[in-house]
């Protein structure tokens, strides 16, 4: 388990990928320094459905955000929100509700400049921040003063972390951290997460995802894939939305879903509510 204390600014480095940046390289082709594309083909390689997946991650997100729109929240807090891209948390809410307020947090140097630099030239910085913090660090996170300026928690909020555990492993006391965010957070409140899992895949795709896996280990962000009990245990003390744990495109789709996509089994998603 970490402690409070130890957190320290990730500065840029263009030698090595990371995560964010290989997130936004599957969702929109462009790669951010010369490294990321190099690494992103060696990825495709091995698991060709990259893309596929993190589409279905951000199509998640969106229905999640649109979702708890819908049950009153406006106020949002992104956890581990990666680099900014079309339909992000702050774009779908206030498309919805334009008095929504949201709050983005990133490990990783260049996601924070690079949605700043959005907020900036969409004039939204008076309703929307973007911090440079880390999942391992929930009171951080909570007490950071953009935080308090723009979430309000006596009410409740909407919480994304999506496909971001997959980050923490499990010497960083996962369930201990969400816990403390849990419990931090008002009743009413909701929780949308995702998590990538080979549980579910056929026997190629498991390998495939086993490859993956291991080429992350080249990253600044190793990654680890849950199970789906694993995966439920994340959100103890919620109630669970229907359907409940289903695969990311799966949970209330706004169009037919794909049986026969290979990356469908290997995501599992819901949302919670805390009553």
């Amino acid at each position: 388990m970490v402690s409070t204390d130890e957190f320290r600014s990730r500065e840029i480095d263009a030698t090595r990928p990371s995560g964010a940046r290989m997130y936004h390289y599957y969702l929109s082709g462009e790669a951010v320094f010369a490294v990321d594309k190099v690494f992103g083909e060696r990825i495709f390689e091995v698991f060709p459905y990259a893309d596929t997946w993190a589409h279905h991650n951000r199509d998640f997100l969106q229905r999640a955000v649109k979702f708890m729109v819908r049950q009153g929240i406006r106020q949002f807090l992104d956890i581990g929100s990666g680099l900014p891209t079309v339909g992000n948390t702050h774009e779908v809410a206030r498309a919805v509700a334009p008095e929504s307020r949201i709050v983005y947090v990133d490990n990783d140097l260049e996601a924070v400049n690079r949605a700043h630099e959005l907020l900036q030239r969409q004039d939204a910085l008076d309703h929307t921040a973007v911090i440079e913090a880390d999942l391992r660090f929930p009171d951080l996170i909570l007490d950071h003063p953009d935080t308090r300026r723009l979430i309000d928690f006596d009410r409740p909020l909407g919480l994304m972390i999506v496909s971001v555990w997959p980050f923490v492993p499990d010497g960083d006391g996962p369930y201990e951290l969400m816990a403390r965010l849990r419990d931090r957070l008002p009743s009413g409140s909701y929780v949308a997460m995702s998590h990538g899992s080979l549980e579910d895949a056929g026997a190629e795709v498991r390998e495939r995802i086993v490859a993956l896996t291991d080429l992350y280990r080249e990253t600044s962000d190793p990654a680890v894939t849950r199970s789906r009990a694993e995966f439920t245990a994340f959100y103890e003390g919620f109630e669970l939305v229907d359907p409940g744990i289903v695969y990311a495109p799966d949970w209330r789709p706004d169009e037919p879903v794909d049986l026969a996509d290979p990356a469908r089994p290997c995501n599992f998603a819901a949302v919670g509510y805390k009553p």
